[in-house]
Order: structure tokens, then sequence, then C-alpha cells
């Protein structure tokens, strides 16, 4: 509609069938990695030519984290929406685990007494260290974790599986990560997860 309304698809008309891989409530960006997708496919394809800085403005549009998805690499956005892209870092290794639920973004939101300081308004490499991440925290996770056991059951059970570096939550839910340094380490865990979970969705992932 965005694209339309701005008069830069010509008129023409396109039907986007989406092959959904990851569960909609996980705090994974599903809609708007979905949105940078098809933005990336039509600056491609050449459909919609426009400047970087018209590109830009119009991820904001659709939603405040469109624009990391415009360039698959390490990224930080920063409090005043501006991105900053980092080559060559240290790579992890992640368990992506879901339960049967979701988490609501705006009820959980709406439970917060205190935020943490942003940490993340002057990005440099040292950000995606290990020692750096284990300490950085997530607003959202206690509220999360305390309205629902199961979650805070299940972070448990991954944070005594084949010695992740760390586990966080996704954002305000429901999705659990288990960061490895070790691709086996993953791996092993999966298989484990698997046979105490069996129907819950899971995914070997990696930074």
């Amino acid at each position: 509609n965005i694209l339309d309304k701005k008069k830069l698809l010509n008129n023409k008309k396109f039907k986007v069938r989406i092959k959904k891989k990851i569960p909609s409530k996980a705090g994974l960006g599903g809609g708007s990695m979905n949105a940078s997708n098809i933005l990336t496919y039509f600056l491609k394809k050449k459909i919609v030519k426009i400047s970087k800085k018209e590109i830009i403005k119009i991820s904001k549009l659709i939603g405040s984290d469109v624009i990391l998805g415009l360039n698959s690499t390490n990224s930080i956005l920063s409090g005043n929406n501006k991105v900053k892209r980092f080559y060559n870092c240290k790579k992890f290794y992640s368990l992506i685990v879901k339960p049967h639920f979701g988490c609501s973004t705006k009820e959980i939101y709406s439970k917060v007494k205190k935020f943490n300081k942003p940490k993340f308004d002057n990005p440099n490499p040292k950000m995606f260290n290990l020692n750096y991440l284990k300490k950085v925290k997530n607003s959202l996770e206690p509220i999360a974790l305390s309205k629902y056991s199961k979650l805070r059951r299940i972070k448990s059970f991954l944070e005594n599986l084949s010695k992740p570096s760390f586990v966080r939550m996704t954002g305000s839910g429901s999705a659990l990560v288990a960061y490895f340094q070790s691709k086996h380490r993953c791996e092993n865990a999966k298989k484990m997860f698997h046979k105490k979970y069996k129907n819950y969705w899971c995914i070997l992932s990696k930074t």
C-alpha cells in the first residue's frame, strides 16, 4: 500500500505468497522481515527505483526494525533509528525454541516499571563479544517469565543443555534462544530438547 500510494509500482499488482518458516507471536520479527524481503526483491529486480534515503524512509513507515532485514549482516539499531553494520564478527550457533503459546507484546510492555538504560546508542564491534552479550539484559524477560511458569521452566532446561554461553528471551517472547560457541554442542542441545519437548517448535541457526 505504501509503495502503491507513492506511485512506485507503476500501477502493477503483485500476488505475494508467504511460506511461513517461523511461528507467529515468537518475538522473532517475522512480519518485519517479510516486508524487508519483499522490498529487497522489488529493489533487486528494479521494479522500484528509489534512493537509499527513500528506502530508509519507507522502511520506517512499515516498522522500526524493517531496515535490519535489508542487509543480513551483524547490525545494531540504536534508539535514534540509525543502523550501523559490522562485519567479521564472532559467530554463535543458536538453538531457538518456542512453546505452544505466544506473549502479548502490549501486555508485557504495560507491566514494565523501569527499563534498563539503552546500551546500543553508541554501537561498536565490542558489542558482539561474548562477555558483553552475557551482561546485556532484556527488561521484558522477567515479566514474561513471571507470568508464564512454563516459559521459566523451559529457560532453566535450556541453561542446563550442553553448556550454552547464555540463554535469552526474544523481545517480549515467547521464543527463547540458547547461544553456543560450538556447533556440535548446539546440535546435541537440539536433540535433548526435542526428546523433552517433542511437539515444540525448535530450530538450529547461527548469527
